[in-house]
Protein backbone atom coordinates (compact mmCIF):
# COMPACT_ATOMS: atom_id res chain seq x y z
CA UNK A 1 0.00 0.00 0.00
CA UNK A 2 2.88 2.01 0.86
CA UNK A 3 4.96 1.79 -2.57
CA UNK A 4 1.36 2.27 -4.11
CA UNK A 5 1.07 5.86 -2.43
CA UNK A 6 4.20 6.25 -3.10
CA UNK A 7 4.27 6.00 -6.82
CA UNK A 8 1.14 8.09 -7.06
CA UNK A 9 2.91 10.83 -5.68
CA UNK A 10 5.54 10.72 -7.13
CA UNK A 11 3.53 10.53 -10.13
CA UNK A 12 1.95 13.81 -9.51
CA UNK A 13 4.45 15.45 -8.59
CA UNK A 14 6.24 14.90 -12.15
CA UNK A 15 3.39 14.80 -14.64
CA UNK A 16 3.15 18.56 -14.91
CA UNK A 17 3.93 21.78 -12.90
CA UNK A 18 1.01 23.62 -11.52
CA UNK A 19 -0.82 25.93 -13.13
CA UNK A 20 -0.96 28.28 -10.45
CA UNK A 21 2.45 29.07 -11.59
CA UNK A 22 2.06 29.11 -14.98
CA UNK A 23 4.49 32.14 -16.51
CA UNK A 24 4.33 31.68 -20.49
CA UNK A 25 6.90 29.70 -22.48
CA UNK A 26 7.52 32.89 -24.47
CA UNK A 27 6.14 36.00 -26.06
CA UNK A 28 2.14 36.39 -25.42
CA UNK A 29 0.99 37.41 -28.76
CA UNK A 30 -1.50 40.95 -27.60
CA UNK A 31 -3.60 41.09 -31.34
CA UNK A 32 -5.62 44.80 -30.64
CA UNK A 33 -8.91 44.92 -32.34
CA UNK A 34 -8.89 48.37 -33.71
CA UNK A 35 -6.50 50.59 -35.64
CA UNK A 36 -3.07 52.19 -34.19
CA UNK A 37 -3.93 55.71 -32.28
CA UNK A 38 -7.19 55.17 -30.80
CA UNK A 39 -8.26 54.23 -27.10
CA UNK A 40 -8.27 50.35 -27.61
CA UNK A 41 -4.49 51.01 -28.99
CA UNK A 42 -2.90 53.32 -26.33
CA UNK A 43 -4.86 51.49 -24.06
CA UNK A 44 -3.64 47.90 -24.90
CA UNK A 45 0.22 49.25 -25.66
CA UNK A 46 0.84 50.96 -22.09
CA UNK A 47 -1.08 47.59 -20.71
CA UNK A 48 0.98 44.89 -22.55
CA UNK A 49 4.16 47.52 -21.20
CA UNK A 50 3.64 47.07 -17.79
CA UNK A 51 2.37 43.40 -17.49
CA UNK A 52 5.85 42.82 -19.34
CA UNK A 53 7.59 45.39 -16.37
CA UNK A 54 5.42 43.70 -13.62
CA UNK A 55 6.07 39.79 -14.22
CA UNK A 56 8.89 40.13 -17.13
CA UNK A 57 6.70 38.66 -19.74
CA UNK A 58 7.43 39.84 -23.45
CA UNK A 59 3.95 41.08 -24.71
CA UNK A 60 3.93 42.05 -28.46
CA UNK A 61 0.93 44.20 -29.60
CA UNK A 62 -0.46 43.85 -32.77
CA UNK A 63 -3.27 45.54 -34.49
CA UNK A 64 -6.08 43.81 -36.37
CA UNK A 65 -8.02 46.41 -37.23
CA UNK A 66 -11.55 45.84 -38.95
CA UNK A 67 -15.43 45.17 -38.98
CA UNK A 68 -15.41 45.80 -34.94
CA UNK A 69 -13.62 43.93 -34.01
CA UNK A 70 -13.90 41.02 -35.97
CA UNK A 71 -10.76 40.86 -38.08
CA UNK A 72 -9.32 40.08 -34.73
CA UNK A 73 -11.46 37.22 -33.24
CA UNK A 74 -12.18 35.34 -36.33
CA UNK A 75 -8.04 34.63 -35.95
CA UNK A 76 -8.25 34.36 -32.43
CA UNK A 77 -10.78 31.64 -31.96
CA UNK A 78 -8.50 29.38 -33.89
CA UNK A 79 -5.28 29.91 -31.74
CA UNK A 80 -3.92 27.53 -29.20
CA UNK A 81 -6.08 28.48 -26.03
CA UNK A 82 -2.84 28.53 -23.66
CA UNK A 83 -2.66 32.01 -22.99
CA UNK A 84 0.46 33.19 -25.52
CA UNK A 85 -2.30 34.45 -27.95
CA UNK A 86 -4.99 36.60 -26.42
CA UNK A 87 -7.20 39.73 -27.99
CA UNK A 88 -7.98 42.96 -26.94
CA UNK A 89 -10.95 44.63 -27.91
CA UNK A 90 -14.50 46.06 -26.63
CA UNK A 91 -17.45 43.80 -25.44
CA UNK A 92 -18.94 44.71 -28.52
CA UNK A 93 -16.78 42.61 -30.74
CA UNK A 94 -18.14 39.62 -28.58
CA UNK A 95 -21.80 40.73 -27.56
CA UNK A 96 -22.66 42.09 -31.25
CA UNK A 97 -20.58 41.08 -33.96
CA UNK A 98 -20.87 37.43 -33.99
CA UNK A 99 -24.17 38.10 -34.96
CA UNK A 100 -23.07 39.43 -38.36
CA UNK A 101 -21.14 36.36 -39.48
CA UNK A 102 -21.72 32.59 -39.89
CA UNK A 103 -18.61 31.63 -38.57
CA UNK A 104 -18.24 33.31 -35.61
CA UNK A 105 -19.97 32.47 -31.77
CA UNK A 106 -19.81 34.05 -28.41
CA UNK A 107 -19.16 30.54 -27.14
CA UNK A 108 -15.43 30.70 -29.50
CA UNK A 109 -14.26 32.84 -26.86
CA UNK A 110 -12.42 32.48 -22.98
CA UNK A 111 -13.43 36.05 -21.66
CA UNK A 112 -10.76 37.13 -18.94
CA UNK A 113 -11.34 40.29 -17.37
CA UNK A 114 -12.63 43.91 -18.71
CA UNK A 115 -10.83 46.94 -18.00
CA UNK A 116 -12.70 49.94 -18.23
CA UNK A 117 -15.77 51.26 -19.17
CA UNK A 118 -17.32 53.22 -22.30
CA UNK A 119 -18.43 56.68 -22.01
CA UNK A 120 -21.09 56.49 -24.56
CA UNK A 121 -22.85 59.66 -25.76
CA UNK A 122 -25.10 61.72 -28.35
CA UNK A 123 -22.84 63.99 -29.44
CA UNK A 124 -22.95 67.52 -31.36
CA UNK A 125 -21.06 70.52 -32.30
CA UNK A 126 -21.16 73.02 -29.51
CA UNK A 127 -22.01 75.76 -32.62
CA UNK A 128 -24.98 74.32 -33.75
CA UNK A 129 -26.58 75.27 -30.75
CA UNK A 130 -27.92 71.83 -29.87
CA UNK A 131 -28.33 70.59 -26.53
CA UNK A 132 -30.83 68.14 -26.07
CA UNK A 133 -32.33 65.26 -28.19
CA UNK A 134 -35.28 67.97 -28.41
CA UNK A 135 -33.46 70.86 -29.92
CA UNK A 136 -32.08 67.85 -32.81
CA UNK A 137 -35.76 66.84 -33.26
CA UNK A 138 -36.46 70.36 -34.58
CA UNK A 139 -33.77 71.15 -36.41
CA UNK A 140 -34.85 67.75 -38.58
CA UNK A 141 -38.36 68.64 -38.57
CA UNK A 142 -37.26 72.32 -39.62
CA UNK A 143 -35.63 70.76 -42.76
CA UNK A 144 -32.10 70.17 -41.66
CA UNK A 145 -30.64 67.42 -43.16
CA UNK A 146 -29.60 64.88 -40.29
CA UNK A 147 -26.25 63.08 -40.89
CA UNK A 148 -25.13 60.91 -37.82
CA UNK A 149 -21.41 59.50 -38.30
CA UNK A 150 -21.38 55.79 -36.76
CA UNK A 151 -18.27 53.33 -36.26
CA UNK A 152 -20.21 50.15 -36.28
CA UNK A 153 -23.65 47.75 -37.37
CA UNK A 154 -24.75 48.28 -33.56
CA UNK A 155 -24.19 52.07 -33.34
CA UNK A 156 -25.44 52.59 -36.75
CA UNK A 157 -28.73 50.22 -35.24
CA UNK A 158 -28.66 52.32 -32.36
CA UNK A 159 -29.06 55.86 -33.69
CA UNK A 160 -31.86 55.08 -36.17
CA UNK A 161 -33.73 53.60 -33.11
CA UNK A 162 -33.16 57.36 -31.83
CA UNK A 163 -34.44 58.71 -34.44
CA UNK A 164 -37.58 56.52 -34.84
CA UNK A 165 -38.06 57.05 -31.12
CA UNK A 166 -38.03 60.85 -32.25
CA UNK A 167 -40.03 60.67 -35.26
CA UNK A 168 -37.06 62.04 -37.73
CA UNK A 169 -34.87 60.63 -40.35
CA UNK A 170 -31.74 60.67 -40.53
CA UNK A 171 -28.84 59.78 -42.88
CA UNK A 172 -26.16 57.35 -41.63
CA UNK A 173 -22.16 58.17 -42.49
CA UNK A 174 -19.79 54.84 -41.55
CA UNK A 175 -16.11 55.83 -40.38
CA UNK A 176 -13.47 53.93 -39.11
CA UNK A 177 -13.27 53.81 -34.93
CA UNK A 178 -14.79 56.04 -32.57
CA UNK A 179 -11.80 58.80 -33.51
CA UNK A 180 -13.12 58.41 -37.24
CA UNK A 181 -16.53 59.68 -35.69
CA UNK A 182 -15.50 61.75 -34.27
CA UNK A 183 -13.34 63.26 -36.57
CA UNK A 184 -16.96 63.45 -39.42
CA UNK A 185 -18.52 65.68 -36.29
CA UNK A 186 -15.64 68.60 -35.84
CA UNK A 187 -15.24 68.16 -40.04
CA UNK A 188 -18.74 68.47 -40.32
CA UNK A 189 -19.41 65.70 -42.44
CA UNK A 190 -21.63 65.02 -40.24
CA UNK A 191 -23.57 66.62 -37.66
CA UNK A 192 -24.18 64.27 -35.06
CA UNK A 193 -22.57 61.21 -33.63
CA UNK A 194 -21.45 58.75 -31.13
CA UNK A 195 -18.84 58.95 -28.81
CA UNK A 196 -17.51 56.72 -26.36
CA UNK A 197 -14.74 58.24 -24.45
CA UNK A 198 -12.34 59.89 -26.88
CA UNK A 199 -14.43 62.93 -27.07
CA UNK A 200 -13.80 64.08 -23.59
CA UNK A 201 -10.88 67.23 -24.63
CA UNK A 202 -13.57 68.29 -27.20
CA UNK A 203 -16.45 68.75 -24.51
CA UNK A 204 -13.83 70.17 -21.90
CA UNK A 205 -13.08 72.59 -24.26
CA UNK A 206 -16.49 73.52 -25.34
CA UNK A 207 -16.74 72.54 -28.86
CA UNK A 208 -18.93 69.72 -28.74
CA UNK A 209 -21.99 68.93 -26.29
CA UNK A 210 -23.22 65.48 -25.61
CA UNK A 211 -27.02 65.95 -25.70
CA UNK A 212 -28.02 62.60 -23.97
CA UNK A 213 -25.69 59.87 -22.39
CA UNK A 214 -25.84 55.98 -23.62
CA UNK A 215 -25.19 54.39 -20.80
CA UNK A 216 -27.19 52.82 -18.07
CA UNK A 217 -26.59 56.41 -16.03
CA UNK A 218 -25.28 59.73 -16.92
CA UNK A 219 -21.45 60.15 -18.24
CA UNK A 220 -19.11 61.35 -16.38
CA UNK A 221 -18.30 65.06 -18.81
CA UNK A 222 -22.32 65.78 -18.89
CA UNK A 223 -23.66 64.77 -15.03
CA UNK A 224 -26.68 66.67 -15.34
CA UNK A 225 -27.40 65.26 -19.37
CA UNK A 226 -30.55 62.98 -19.06
CA UNK A 227 -30.30 58.79 -20.55
CA UNK A 228 -31.41 58.33 -23.16
CA UNK A 229 -33.99 55.66 -21.15
CA UNK A 230 -34.48 58.80 -18.98
CA UNK A 231 -36.44 60.17 -22.67
CA UNK A 232 -38.27 57.24 -23.14
CA UNK A 233 -35.48 55.44 -25.77
CA UNK A 234 -35.24 52.05 -23.94
CA UNK A 235 -31.76 51.66 -25.66
CA UNK A 236 -28.06 51.49 -23.88
CA UNK A 237 -24.77 51.15 -25.89
CA UNK A 238 -22.09 51.01 -23.44
CA UNK A 239 -19.54 48.83 -23.27
CA UNK A 240 -16.39 47.78 -21.93
CA UNK A 241 -12.91 47.11 -23.25
CA UNK A 242 -11.71 43.52 -22.93
CA UNK A 243 -8.95 40.66 -22.66
CA UNK A 244 -9.91 37.37 -24.55
CA UNK A 245 -8.61 33.96 -25.60
CA UNK A 246 -9.60 30.97 -27.56
CA UNK A 247 -11.94 28.93 -26.20
CA UNK A 248 -10.52 26.33 -23.90
CA UNK A 249 -8.06 28.02 -22.01
CA UNK A 250 -7.72 26.74 -18.64
CA UNK A 251 -9.46 28.61 -15.68
CA UNK A 252 -5.99 28.62 -13.85
CA UNK A 253 -4.12 30.42 -16.86
CA UNK A 254 -7.04 33.17 -17.58
CA UNK A 255 -7.03 33.43 -13.62
CA UNK A 256 -3.44 34.52 -13.61
CA UNK A 257 -3.80 36.67 -16.69
CA UNK A 258 -6.82 38.08 -14.97
CA UNK A 259 -5.03 38.63 -11.58
CA UNK A 260 -1.74 40.61 -13.44
CA UNK A 261 -4.32 43.04 -15.05
CA UNK A 262 -6.31 43.48 -11.58
CA UNK A 263 -2.89 44.35 -9.94
CA UNK A 264 -1.47 46.79 -12.44
CA UNK A 265 -4.96 48.34 -12.79
CA UNK A 266 -5.31 49.18 -8.64
CA UNK A 267 -2.15 50.47 -8.57
CA UNK A 268 -2.57 54.29 -8.40
CA UNK A 269 0.43 54.96 -9.88
CA UNK A 270 0.26 52.60 -12.97
CA UNK A 271 0.21 54.30 -16.47
CA UNK A 272 -2.97 52.42 -17.65
CA UNK A 273 -4.87 53.29 -14.77
CA UNK A 274 -3.95 56.56 -15.06
CA UNK A 275 -4.80 56.78 -18.72
CA UNK A 276 -8.05 55.11 -17.83
CA UNK A 277 -9.21 57.69 -15.41
CA UNK A 278 -8.16 60.34 -17.94
CA UNK A 279 -10.25 59.02 -21.13
CA UNK A 280 -12.67 56.79 -19.30
CA UNK A 281 -13.63 58.23 -16.03
CA UNK A 282 -14.24 57.63 -13.18
CA UNK A 283 -12.45 54.52 -12.64
CA UNK A 284 -11.10 50.61 -13.93
CA UNK A 285 -14.01 48.23 -14.28
CA UNK A 286 -12.72 44.77 -13.14
CA UNK A 287 -14.96 41.93 -14.05
CA UNK A 288 -13.56 38.50 -14.39
CA UNK A 289 -13.74 35.33 -15.27
CA UNK A 290 -17.38 33.63 -15.05
CA UNK A 291 -19.00 37.11 -13.89
CA UNK A 292 -17.45 38.21 -16.91
CA UNK A 293 -18.82 34.99 -19.58
CA UNK A 294 -22.19 35.50 -18.04
CA UNK A 295 -21.95 39.38 -18.85
CA UNK A 296 -20.90 39.03 -22.23
CA UNK A 297 -23.22 35.87 -23.26
CA UNK A 298 -26.31 38.30 -21.36
CA UNK A 299 -25.23 41.61 -23.58
CA UNK A 300 -25.63 38.87 -26.84
CA UNK A 301 -29.30 38.25 -26.08
CA UNK A 302 -30.06 41.61 -25.29
CA UNK A 303 -28.53 42.60 -28.70
CA UNK A 304 -29.87 39.67 -30.67
CA UNK A 305 -33.41 41.47 -29.52
CA UNK A 306 -32.47 44.93 -30.51
CA UNK A 307 -32.09 44.09 -33.96
CA UNK A 308 -35.49 41.96 -33.79
CA UNK A 309 -37.47 45.41 -32.39
CA UNK A 310 -35.48 47.27 -35.13
CA UNK A 311 -36.37 44.82 -37.92
CA UNK A 312 -40.50 45.29 -37.34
Amino acid sequence: MKRILLGTALALFFVTPSLADWKPDGPIRLWIGYGAGGGTDVQGRTLAKEIEALRGWQVIPENKAGDDGTVMSAQLKDAAPDGQTLGFAITTTYDFAPMNSDNLSPEDFTYITTTAGSQMAVLARAESGWTSLEDLKAAAEGGEQIVWANWGTQVEAGAEIVARSLGINVNHLRTKGGRGALNALVSMDANVAWGGGVQKPLVEAGQLNILASAETGPVALAPEAPTLKDKGIDLTLGYQYIITAPAGLPDEIRDEIASVVKEILSDPNSETRQFIEKQYPPAPILTQGAELREQVLTGYMANEKMMKELQK
